[in-house]
């Protein structure tokens, strides 16, 4: 007689003698992509150099995208022209204005807890640490750092820190999203042809300037208008100056030369008045 083993499962063995396959082992699923870990991200992004990977230390500087770097690092990267990068010049970057935070503690110890949300610098308003945690804004004018919030609860026609007049088309969003980098892009573009249109204001106000200027010094070579009536009548006087200074009044010149004619031929042609007849003395006289 046959046993059949299909009615004790310790004897079971899937039919055939094989095993069988389960649905994960038969079907492929695309695998979830790993998750950044949020404060490795924030540390990396918030305390560390965007070109060089070091530790941010002042001056710190900031493009128009919003990321942050040594001044090291941005002085290295323009002296090495292999490098493509977006930042060709230093007024393609912004020194940052920053306010340091009295409670930050960088020793970090080998049994000790690290605080990640804690960090060197605060927004100098409302007191937000510079983490990564909320989000802040500086200014492409005067490059000071605040939190956004800040600027929503105290809003402002000017600087919170320095307290010049800002235009809100200049703030940049530090360490932003994609959507925020796409939007710094575009304010980029039009922040750099204003500055072009600025340019040109001024060199043609200082052209302006400079005719007007030159407009305005009299010329040695330039000889006034003939039409001039006054330069006429001083033209012909100064002229009728000279040739009577070359030939001398007719009448002057006639009678000195008549009394020196007169001197040459005869000598006793002058006569001395005599005194008056009261006091006339014949011995004297």
């Amino acid at each position: 007689a046959v046993v059949s083993t299909q009615s004790t499962g310790s004897f079971a063995m899937g039919g055939d003698g094989g095993s069988i396959p389960t649905r994960d082992e038969l079907v492929k699923v695309k695998k979830a992509p790993e998750k950044k870990n949020r404060d490795q991200d924030m540390v990396g992004k918030w305390q560390h150099c965007a070109l060089s990977g070091h530790a941010l230390t002042k001056p710190i500087m900031s493009c128009g995208l919003g990321r942050l770097y040594n001044k090291e690092a941005v002085i290295n990267l323009l002296l090495d022209k292999t490098i493509k990068s977006h930042i060709k010049k230093l007024s393609d970057v912004v020194e940052l204005k920053l306010t340091d935070n009295i409670a930050y503690n960088n020793e970090i110890k080998a049994d000790s807890y690290i605080d990640h949300y804690s960090a060197p610098y605060v927004c100098p308003v409302i007191g937000l640490e510079m983490s990564g945690r909320y989000r802040f804004i500086f200014n492409w004018e005067c490059g000071c750092a605040v939190s956004e919030r800040a600027t929503i609860e105290v809003p402002s026609q000017t600087c919170h820190k320095c307290g010049i007049a800002i235009d809100k088309e200049n703030n940049v969003i530090i360490n932003g999203n994609e959507e925020d980098c796409k939007l710094m892009a575009v304010q980029i573009k039009k922040r750099k042809e204003r500055s072009k249109l600025e340019k040109r204001r001024k060199n043609e106000l200082a052209k302006t300037d400079k005719s007007a200027v030159e407009e305005d010094k009299p010329s040695k070579n330039k000889r006034p208008q003939e039409s001039d009536s006054s330069y006429q009548g001083k033209k012909s006087k100064v002229a009728q100056d000279s040739l009577s200074d070359k030939t001398g009044s007719s009448s002057d010149n006639k009678f000195k030369e008549t009394n020196s004619y007169k001197k040459l031929f005869h000598k006793n042609s002058d006569k001395k008045d005599k005194a008056h007849w009261v006091t006339y003395n014949p011995y004297y006289n």
